[in-house]
């Protein structure tokens, strides 16, 4: 080639360099003008009617729920997730919601409790009833205030029945228990009596006609009871009778229980409990415990411990005389008697007897007969 072609060949490639050159500056130049100037859109026409909203996400469930077809048309509801208990309730939020306990009745809790509850309930209307389940209730073990009310009603329910001076006759209107003369010799017999004797409606208590040659002990250990509560329940100054009248009697025999653990005496008629009263125990557990005899009883007894000086010892009805007006003999030197020093009452002090306030000791010597009335003492 000679040298005006190749001259002409460099020129050529030379102007096609600078060609491209141009072209590639003019289009970057043009680019970065589009990126950088605002973008016209063309928006839809605009209606009246409002958009659709668009679809909620779906809710996360907690483990294991799983969507179950509603009943109510356009809802769904959440299977009960595995390991759940029926109580709560899944929302489709997927949060659990647990509705507030549905209201129960209050159920007597406790030993005796519902008998206590019934008896209770029963007072006014039904007092022979309620002195049965108020009786059930105070052996199964009933404490508390509750408890305390039982042992209340009794010891008013016995004073309307079983020690009322006077029957509890079919027919009387509650809360009418009050004094009814003794019936003198040639009187009309009491409604319900067929003899010698008639059953009255509380199951323990009698009218007992008297006959000539009966005598208060006679009649007394024919009902197992002592004769000072004949006279306590007619009210007898005397111990005379007269044939032909009728006097309230009650069958026994009258037993006793302690329990050690409440410092309680409570008396026995059968299934029911006439009497609860409070008592002084041993110290360091000396009161025994078992079932023993009532042997004897004596009023206003002298006080002659053997294993004590004649120093210490006391005359009968003498005021310091620490037995009291009364002593109740279960044998082995254990007694129950009264006691000059109340406040013992409730603790554990004496060597071993079982004391109580001086009235009721003695209303419970009028209680218990000899040979037949029975002391048990539980821990």
């Amino acid at each position: 080639m000679t040298t005006l072609g190749r001259f002409l060949v460099t020129l050529m490639a030379a102007a096609a360099l600078i060609a491209v050159t141009v072209v590639a500056a003019r289009y970057l130049s043009v680019s970065r003008t589009e990126r950088s100037a605002p973008v016209a859109m063309e928006l839809p026409a605009m209606s009246s009617a409002p958009a659709p909203a668009e679809p909620a996400a779906a809710p996360t469930l907690p483990a294991g729920a799983t969507v179950a077809q509603s009943s109510n048309p356009g809802s769904a509801d959440l299977q009960r997730p595995a390991g759940s208990t029926g109580r709560e309730a899944w929302r489709p939020d997927g949060r659990a919601e647990t509705p507030p306990p549905a209201p129960q009745a209050a159920v007597p809790s406790g030993p005796g409790e519902a008998a206590a509850d019934e008896g209770l309930a029963i007072l006014k209307d039904r007092p022979v009833e309620a002195q049965k389940r108020l009786s059930e209730a105070l052996r199964a073990g009933v404490d508390g205030p509750k408890g305390k009310t039982v042992r209340d009603a009794l010891n008013v329910l016995a004073d309307r029945l079983q020690l009322a001076p006077r029957f509890l006759l079919p027919g009387d209107p509650p809360g009418s228990a009050g004094p009814r003369p003794r019936r003198e010799a040639g009187s009309p017999r009491p409604a319900g009596s067929t003899g010698r004797e008639a059953w009255r409606p509380d199951g323990y208590s009698k009218s007992c006609e008297v006959v000539s040659g009966d005598t208060l002990i006679g009649i007394g250990q024919r009902f197992l009871i002592p004769y000072e509560l004949i006279m306590r329940l007619n009210r007898m100054s005397s111990p005379s009778l007269i044939a032909g009248e009728t006097i309230k009697v009650i069958q026994g025999p009258v037993h006793v229980e302690i329990l050690k653990g409440r410092y309680e005496l409570q008396a026995w008629l059968g299934d029911v409990c006439l009497r609860i009263w409070p008592v002084g125990l041993g110290t360091d557990n000396k009161t025994p415990e078992g079932t023993f005899l009532v042997k004897s009883k004596l009023k206003d007894p002298p006080y002659q411990p053997q294993h004590k000086p004649l120093s210490e010892h006391r005359a009968s009805g003498a005021p310091d005389n620490p037995l009291g007006t009364r002593w109740i003999d279960i044998g082995d030197h254990y007694g129950i008697h009264g006691t000059i020093d109340p406040a013992s009452i409730g603790r554990s002090v004496s060597e071993g007897c079982i004391r109580m306030h001086g009235k009721d000791v003695e209303e419970l010597y009028d209680l218990l007969i000899m040979g037949a009335s029975k002391v048990t003492i539980r821990p």
